[in-house]
């Protein structure tokens, strides 16, 4: 096994210096840092981590033990736990269990124990039945042993518990089945000595008493479900199964599949975790295992912060239920299509797909019309009544000069469709439904400017040294664009030899309108809004000539083929040549793509100046459609929980509150939590509040974007060009409020 003394041998360093490098401590310079570690890697040093734990003490870290089983259930509940935990500073392990051999829980707590962990979250495999008292007399826990939390299923004996409400579960389940009017079902459940099967079998059939149906009751487990669901089959076919497992589920499905033709298959009910994307396979209630997994980590980590152990707390969480894809569509009287027209952008495509979900559920056929982000705006310019156009997507930048130009308040249509702006994310309405206190489109892909930075380059203790060497600063995601500039340059190959990228940052250019965001990201860094606190606009301000000049200084550290579009940056920044990107959320799932040589590396954080920008579009409905009813409905839908979290599962973004509570979604795309915060936080205004004179903001980012790259390309200097477009915007625009 290699040694601290044979890697000081090999490195040409004290051995207490290389203690300080591989513990993060000391005052040691990069060059011997970069020593030590060439020296460990050159050896196969692995670090003994028991024995770091048993040195530092209680470690900060939480155990789960849990079934071995491929449930999905299981795995939702782990990804959440671990997901949350870490971003409280928690590590994770996880201790399986075999449930065909109970004293193996017992064996599983052993270990958690051994690796000096605060917490425990067990979803136990003996909780309830005869083998719990010998499993937990052996491995009994007191004052001096971690916090442990049991999940899903209640032992005997007081504790902490946390889990769903299967009772509920079970008479809802129910109801839905005396609604359906059947008369032969069978009730198919797990263990009844576990707390939860228990709960929901006899809640079940208490809701049943005197509906007239016929319950055939059969008890499995996941090792016997085929041998035991089987049963059933040699009896009179049941009209459904009602099922307190998803896997159990997936059993009785195998079965119709394999022995029984189509049109004798029982409708399939069943609890369920939470599907994100669509599936047609059985009829859901829903219970969400990751915010169980979340819950059961917070709960965790908050007992474990308290030092004394408190009087026993039992958790229930609702269930998710029947969770509805069919909201909101509506089965036209007559035969009608609609025409949609959206900008090219990942959402469109999503969009696309998710059309041939709404056509098959409600019979109308959608037609989408992609164009690009110069191309669609000369084609609002160009609509009238016979366009033939019934949704428009409009950015959100936009909203306020086409609104009343192009679009119908959608009051017209539904009087209380201001009711449903709740359900989504806060600050989202303000900007992307209403225009001056009218409604006139519903939030469909919000999204933000975010600060994404290569995370092992700014954890590198390597790089983390040299920077402090040069800067006498720390090394960190910037907080102002000099900052920004400044990493920049240490991160650019052509400056600094010894960077492992060739460039600091990307940098978007493409269009006008695009150069202009990039220039205000770095002016609302500044000040809060575009005009003044006379409520003047002066784009030739000291202000706005130091942001200009900040933008050009980034020319030495990017590359000169700067990025034309942000699915450009995305990709440029995916490459791993580039040390930093701002780039809108709403582009983001790319750096995921499977090409991509950042995956595992990818840090995020506010923009610098916490002032973000916000970007993504709303649906509204075309002034001149013959179909508004029908076009409400598609926007309500496309709009709305479950939809909203399945397209932003596949790269999209979502308004809705109860996406961002969805771990599949957050574990994918953990920034778009950081992404919901900018909405309250965005200010950025064009005009003061009270101006009610719509804003041409592709005009006015033409006149900037020119300026630009005027300024870019050396034909002027920054002050010139801000002095010409501060004329051009005051020959076009009141600059005076």
């Amino acid at each position: 096994m290699v040694t601290i003394k044979d890697i000081a041998r090999q490195a040409g360093v004290a051995q207490g210096t290389v203690s300080n490098v591989l513990n993060g401590k000391g005052n040691v310079s990069s060059e011997k840092i970069k020593r030590v570690m060439d020296a460990a890697n050159q050896l196969g040093y692995a670090p003994n981590e028991r024995a770091a734990l048993l040195r530092k003490g209680l470690s900060n870290s939480l155990a789960v033990v849990m079934p071995d089983s491929p449930a999905r259930q299981y795995q939702d509940f782990y990804s959440a736990f671990k997901s949350y935990a870490r971003l409280k500073g928690f590590s994770v392990t996880r201790q399986l269990t075999n449930e065909n051999a109970p004293g193996s829980e017992g064996e599983a707590l052993m270990e958690a124990r051994s690796l000096l962990v605060k917490g425990i979250a067990c979803l136990s495999v003996v909780a309830g039945t005869s083998y719990e008292e010998p499993v937990y007399k052996s491995t009994s826990f007191d004052t001096e042993e971690p916090e442990l939390l049991f999940v899903e299923r209640r032992p005997s004996f007081p504790t902490d518990f946390i889990g769903f409400d299967y009772r509920d579960a079970g008479r809802r389940m129910a109801e839905n089945a005396r609604s359906q009017g059947f008369e032969h079902i069978c009730l198919l459940t797990g263990n009844l000595s576990h707390s939860n099967e228990s709960d929901f079998y006899h809640s079940f059939l208490e809701a049943m008493e005197g509906s007239g149906c016929q319950v055939t009751h059969i008890q499995t487990d996941f090792f016997r479900r085929y041998q035991n669901i089987m049963q059933i089959f040699s009896q009179p076919m049941p009209q459904a199964f009602y099922i307190s497992n998803y896997g159990f589920a997936e059993g009785v499905k195998d079965i119709c599949l394999t022995f029984y033709d189509p049109g004798q298959h029982p409708e399939i009910y069943t609890v369920s975790p939470v599907f994100t994307m669509p599936e047609n396979d059985f009829i859901k209630y829903e219970m969400d295992y990751r915010l169980l997994g979340k819950k059961a980590a917070e709960h965790l980590i908050r007992k474990t912060k308290q030092g004394a152990r408190n009087a026993v707390k039992t958790i229930f969480l609702e269930g998710s239920g029947f969770r509805n894809w069919h909201s909101n569509i509506i089965i036209p009287k007559s035969s009608c299509s609609l025409n949609v027209i959206t900008l090219d952008s990942p959402e469109a495509y999503i969009m696309q797909n998710f059309t041939r979900l709404y056509t098959k559920m409600s019979g109308i056929p959608v037609n989408i019309c992609i164009y690009s982000y110069d191309e669609i705006y000369e084609a609002f310019n160009s609509l009238n009544a016979g366009s033939g156009f019934d949704i428009l997507r409009l950015d959100v930048t936009w909203l306020s000069w086409f609104a009343d130009k192009l679009l119908m308040p959608l009051t017209e249509i539904d009087p209380d469709i201001g009711s449903g702006l709740d359900a989504f994310l806060t600050g989202v309405p303000e900007h992307y439904s209403r225009i001056h206190g009218q409604i006139y489109a519903l939030p469909s892909t919000p999204s933000a400017q975010l600060l994404y930075y290569r995370k092992d380059l700014f954890e590198s203790p390597i790089y983390k040294r040299m920077y402090f060497e040069q800067h006498k600063n720390e090394l960190k995601p910037p907080e102002t664009f000099e900052e920004f500039n400044r990493i920049a340059a240490f991160f650019t190959k052509s400056i600094h030899p010894s960077s492992p990228v060739d460039y600091g940052a990307t940098l978007t250019l493409g269009s006008t309108g695009v150069a202009g965001t990039e220039f205000m990201a770095r002016l609302f860094s500044r000040q809060d809004n575009l005009y003044d606190s006379r409520n003047e606009i002066h784009l030739d301000s000291a202000a706005c000539q130091r942001s200009l000049e900040e933008l050009l200084e980034l020319r030495q550290y990017t590359s000169p083929s700067y990025c034309n579009w942000w699915v450009d940056t995305a990709r440029n920044f995916a490459s791993g040549n580039f040390a930093m990107s701002v780039l809108y959320s709403n582009f983001a799932s790319d750096l995921l793509a499977q090409n991509s040589n950042v995956v595992g590396n990818i840090g995020y954080t506010m923009m610098p100046g916490a002032n973000p920008i916000i970007g993504g579009g709303s649906l509204g409905i075309f002034r001149y459609s013959h179909h508004p009813r029908e076009a409400l409905s598609f926007i309500k839908w496309m709009c709305s929980e479950p939809i909203s979290s399945a397209a932003a599962l596949l790269g999209s973004t979502s308004p809705c509150k109860k996406t961002y509570e969805n771990y599949e979604v957050v574990n994918n795309f953990p920034w778009i939590n950081l992404a919901e915060r900018c909405f309250p936080l965005a200010r950025g205004r064009r005009t003061p509040e009270h101006e009610l004179t719509p804003f041409d903001e592709r005009k006015y980012l033409s006149i900037l974007g020119m300026a630009i790259k005027n300024s870019y390309s050396n034909i002027c200097t920054p002050k010139e060009a801000l002095k010409n477009a501060q004329e051009l915007f005051e020959k076009h625009f009141r600059w005076k409020f």
